[in-house]
């Protein structure tokens, strides 16, 4: 059995580390045993991630990926080899994907802050499931954890919005048995490994033929007002990434290295 993050945000695109940051974090975490390093529309993050581990010889896997903006939703692709057109249709989106040997993977199909297009995540689903074309579904960590309270593992509101929104996803995945697979969506390093998917050996391979389970783990958390701040109120401001870096000093400071169980 092995453990992996899909979805992981570096400072190449709206992330606050490194790549090489991010190595060396889930390497000491010692839980993972893969991750994917899926930055908007760009593979250069998971590349310089995979290099640098392979150079410390670390036993972490890298994979390469990156989020596309399509016109309908974000598709996370896994395994690729070079950069995808952003703005193409989900179905032609997909479709570079697979023809490239990865997997498409819908991404948060029903968060209502991107934009209006991501609640039209059932209809996007379904018209993927009409052309036939090989996809999964994500359950999205940053959902869960920007609900604010958790004590223990346990999560105090049961009825956030965004909690309900991968409740959405796995119902619709269980409908038209699509494979769940689990992604932290992660934009700091508190919140990577916060959804995983489970696997056997080849991580594509098993999403495939449906060899793969998920799960959360929100062990050392108290509190998401740290993440939320930055998603709600930080994130959205129009100016460089380098400059809003540095305003992230303004916010309480997240500790970073925790345990997971």
């Amino acid at each position: 059995m092995k453990i992996a993050d899909i979805h992981i945000h570096s400072n190449l695109s709206d992330g606050v580390r490194a790549p090489e940051s991010i190595v060396d974090f889930t390497e000491q975490l010692k839980v993972l045993d893969k991750i994917y390093i899926t930055d908007h529309n760009s593979i250069e993050g998971s590349i310089r991630a995979k290099n640098y581990a392979i150079s410390k010889l670390y036993k972490i896997d890298v994979g390469i990926g990156s989020e596309i903006s399509s016109k309908d939703c974000h598709i996370v692709a896994l395994d690729i080899n070079k950069d995808i057109k952003k703005g193409m249709s989900v179905e032609k989106t997909a479709e570079e994907v697979l023809s490239q040997g990865g997997f498409p993977v819908i991404a948060h199909p029903y968060n209502p802050f991107f934009s209006v297009r991501h609640q039209r995540g059932g209809v996007l689903i379904k018209r993927l499931v009409a052309a036939k074309i090989p996809f999964a579904i994500e359950v999205n960590g940053t959902h869960n954890y920007t609900t604010i309270l958790y004590k223990k593992g346990k999560l105090l509101n049961k009825k956030s919005s965004l909690a309900l929104t991968n409740k959405k996803a796995i119902n619709i995945a269980n409908k038209y048995n699509i494979p769940i697979v689990g992604g932290s969506d992660a934009h700091m390093l508190r919140v990577i490994g916060s959804a995983y998917t489970v696997y056997q050996d080849n991580l594509v391979e098993d999403i495939k033929q449906r060899n793969i389970s998920y799960g959360f783990n929100f062990s050392d958390r108290k509190s998401g007002l740290v993440y939320l701040s930055y998603h709600i109120l930080f994130n959205p401001i129009p100016l460089d990434m380098r400059k809003k870096r540095k305003m992230l000093n303004i916010l309480p400071k997240a500790r970073d290295i925790r345990s997971v169980e």
